[in-house]
C-alpha cells in the first residue's frame, strides 16, 4: 500500500473503538456479555488497521493523513493532522492490544454484571482508548485536548463505576477537579499558542518557536507540562492517582495505571521534544527535576501503604518519574530507554493490577496486613505477580533491566550523575516496597484460611499469561525491541526537524538512532544485583522498625482531601510556570 493509502488508515483507528462505544450498549440488551464481545471485535479491528501500519512506521517513515483534506498550504496547516510516527503509533498499538486483553479479562471477571452495567462499562474502555488512540495519533494541539478530554471524561464514570461504594463516588471527584484543572490547563496554553502564532499543528508551531521565545510561548510552555503532568501522576500534580486506582475495579485500574497516566507522558515528549525543540535545555532541566522528585517520593510513599492498590499507584507516580527522567536526559540512550521504559510500564503495572484484581475478586481483601499464604493457595497468581515484581526491580531477564539500563546508560554518557545517584535511590526503595508487598501478601504463613480456592477463569488466565510472557519476551530480546521500536521512537522524538518536515509536506522520513544495550554490562548487571540486595535489606528493616519521621509526614500529607490535592496541584502550576518565565 502507498503511504496515502496507510495514512487513510489512522482515522478508523480511532473510529472503531468509538463506534464500538455506540454499539455495545445496544447489543447488550439482547445478551449482556455480548458488549464485551463487541469490544473485542472494535478493539481487535483497530488494533489491525494499526498492525498493518507498523512496518512503514517503524522503517522510519511517518504516515500523514489531513481530516476532510486540508492540506497545508505554503507551511501553513489549515486542518486538523494524523500523524504516526514510531513514538505515537507504539503507544497506539499498546492502548489497542493492552485494551483487547482488559477486556478479555473483564468477560471472566465482571461478565456476570447486569446489561446495563455491562454495556455502559464497554462504552466507556472504548471511549477511553479511542482517546488514547487518537492522542497518541494526532498533529494537533486542540485536536490533542479534545483526546485528552475524552479519555478524561471516561475515566470520571470508570472510576465511579460501582457507585453503591462510596469510595468510588469520592474519587470520581477527585479525579474530576484535578483533571478539570489539567485540561484547562492544556487548552488555556493551546489558545495562547495560536494566539500568539496562528497555528495548532505541532510542525507549524516547531517552526514558529524556533527563534527566541514570547512570555505567551513560557506561559503556555508551563501550562502545558502542568496539565500533562497531571494526567501523568507527577509530583505535586498527583493526588488523584491514588484514590482513583484504590476505588477502580482492578481491570479499570490497570488500564489507568498501565494506559491513561501513559497519556500524560505521551504530552509531555510531544512538548518538550517536538514543538519545544528550539529551547530544549530549558524544557528538559525543568522535567529531569520534576521527574527525580515523582521517582523519589512516589517510591517512598509506595513504602509506607498497607493497602496493596495504593501501593502500586505511588509505584506509578514513580515510575512515570523515571520515564520522565530517560526522555529529559536528552541523551539518545536516554529517550530510547524512557520509551522502552514506556512501554515495559504498560506491561508489568497491568499486570499486577490484574493480579490483584484477582485477589480482590477470590479474597475480597486488598490489606496486606490481612493477607498471606497466596502463594501456596495460588501459585500461579503468585508466579505472575513475581513476574511483574521482578521486571519493575530490574532484574535480568525480565524487560525492566533493559530500559533502566538504557536511561542509566543515557544520565551516565551526559554527564549528569547526580540524576543517576538519586534515581538508583529511587530504585532501591522501589525494590524494598514490592518486595515487602510480595512477602506479605504471597510468602507471609497465614494460619487462616480463604475458604473455598475458585480457579483463575479463561479470560483470567490469557491476560495474566500473555502479559508475563511479554514481560518475560520484551527483556529476552531487548535488541529487537530496540531496533525496532524504541530506536525509532527516540529518533522520532530527537529529530524533530524531519518530523516536523513530514506533518507539513504529507509524509516523510526520520533517520534512525542506533543506541544498542548489551546484557554483558558488568556496570548494569552490578547496580542490578546491588539494588535487589539492598531493597530487600530495605524491606525488612521496614517491617521490623517504625516508619521514620519524614515518611511519616509525608504519608500524613497525603490527606485525601480534594482541597489540599488541589491546593499542591495549583501551587505546582503556579512553581513550574515560574520556573520557566523567570
Amino acid at each position: 500500500m502507498t503511504d496515502a493509502a496507510l495514512g487513510s488508515l489512522l482515522p478508523l483507528a480511532v473510529a472503531a473503538p468509538l463506534a464500538g462505544a455506540a454499539v455495545s450498549p445496544l447489543v447488550a440488551r439482547l445478551w449482556p456479555r455480548l458488549a464485551l464481545v463487541a469490544s473485542l471485535a472494535s478493539l481487535l479491528t483497530s488494533l489491525g488497521l494499526l498492525i498493518a501500519a507498523a512496518p512503514a512506521v517503524f522503517g522510519g517513515r511517518v504516515l500523514v493523513h489531513y481530516l476532510g483534506g486540508w492540506v497545508p498550504v505554503r507551511g501553513s496547516a489549515l486542518g486538523i493532522a494524523f500523524a504516526a510516527d514510531p513514538f505515537g503509533l507504539a503507544f497506539a498499538l499498546l492502548s489497542a492490544g493492552i485494551g483487547t486483553l482488559l477486556v478479555l479479562y473483564t468477560l471472566s471477571e465482571l461478565g456476570g454484571l447486569g446489561a446495563r452495567e455491562l454495556g455502559g462499562y464497554a462504552a466507556l474502555v472504548q471511549l477511553l482508548l479511542a482517546g488514547l488512540i487518537g492522542a497518541a495519533l494526532t498533529a494537533d494541539t486542540v485536536d490533542l485536548f479534545v483526546w485528552f478530554e475524552v479519555a478524561a471524561l471516561a475515566s470520571y464514570g470508570l472510576t465511579g463505576f460501582f457507585l453503591e461504594r462510596p469510595p468510588a463516588l469520592e474519587a470520581a471527584f477527585k479525579i474530576l477537579v484535578l483533571t478539570t484543572i489539567a485540561g484547562f490547563c492544556v487548552f488555556i496554553a493551546a489558545g495562547l499558542l495560536y494566539n500568539t502564532h496562528g497555528a495548532l499543528n505541532y510542525g507549524q508551531l516547531a517552526k514558529s518557536l524556533a527563534g527566541p521565545l514570547r512570555t505567551a510561548d513560557l506561559l503556555a510552555l508551563g501550562l502545558f507540562i502542568a496539565g500533562f503532568g497531571t494526567k501523568a501522576g507527577l509530583v505535586p500534580f498527583h493526588g488523584w492517582l491514588a484514590d482513583a486506582h484504590t476505588a477502580a475495579p482492578g481491570p479499570v485500574s490497570a488500564l489507568f495505571s498501565g494506559l491513561m497516566v501513559n497519556l500524560g507522558v505521551v504530552g509531555i515528549a510531544r512538548v518538550a521534544l517536538q514543538i519545544y525543540a528550539a529551547a530544549h535545555t530549558v524544557v528538559l532541566g525543568a522535567l529531569m527535576v520534576i521527574g527525580l522528585c515523582s521517582a523519589l517520593i512516589g517510591a517512598c510513599l509506595a513504602l509506607v501503604q498497607d493497602d496493596l492498590k495504593r501501593l502500586l499507584a505511588y509505584d506509578t507516580v514513580s515510575q512515570v518519574g523515571v520515564m520522565t527522567v530517560g526522555l529529559a536526559s536528552g541523551s539518545p540512550a536516554g529517550v530510547a530507554g524512557g520509551v522502552y521504559h514506556l512501554i515495559n510500564h504498560a506491561l508489568f503495572k497491568t499486570l499486577l493490577f490484574l493480579c490483584v484484581g484477582a485477589i480482590v475478586h477470590r479474597t475480597g481483601q486488598t490489606q496486606l496486613s490481612r493477607m498471606g499464604g497466596l502463594a501456596r493457595a495460588w501459585p500461579g497468581l503468585a508466579a505472575a505477580f513475581g513476574v511483574g515484581v521482578a521486571s519493575i526491580a530490574g532484574v535480568p531477564p525480565f524487560n525492566g533491566y533493559a530500559s533502566l539500563g538504557l536511561i542509566h546508560s543515557g544520565l551516565r554518557d551526559s554527564g549528569q550523575y547526580v540524576p543517576y545517584a538519586v534515581l538508583l535511590v529511587a530504585q532501591v526503595v522501589t525494590i524494598a516496597a514490592l518486595g515487602r508487598a510480595g512477602w506479605l501478601a504471597f510468602l507471609k504463613p497465614r494460619g487462616e484460611s480463604y475458604g473455598q480456592r475458585e480457579k483463575l477463569r479463561p479470560g483470567m488466565r490469557i491476560s495474566l499469561g500473555t502479559l508475563a510472557a511479554c514481560c518475560v519476551l520484551f527483556g529476552v530480546v531487548p535488541g529487537y525491541v530496540l531496533d525496532h521500536v524504541a530506536d525509532p521512537a527516540a529518533s522520532a522524538l530527537l529529530g524533530s526537524g524531519q518530523y516536523v518536515a513530514a506533518v507539513l509536506n504529507q509524509g516523510g522520513m526520520v533517520t534512525q538512532l542506533h543506541t544498542g544495550f548489551s546484557y554483558v554490562d558488568l556496570q548494569e548487571l552490578v547496580v542490578a544485583v546491588v539494588s535487589v540486595v539492598l531493597g530487600v535489606l530495605v524491606a525488612w528493616q521496614s517491617m521490623r522498625r517504625k516508619t521514620p519521621r519524614a515518611l511519616e509526614l509525608l504519608r500524613a500529607a497525603h490527606s485525601g482531601s480534594v482541597n489540599d490535592y488541589a491546593g499542591y496541584a495549583v501551587g505546582g502550576i503556579i512553581v513550574v510556570v515560574a520556573a520557566f518565565m523567570l
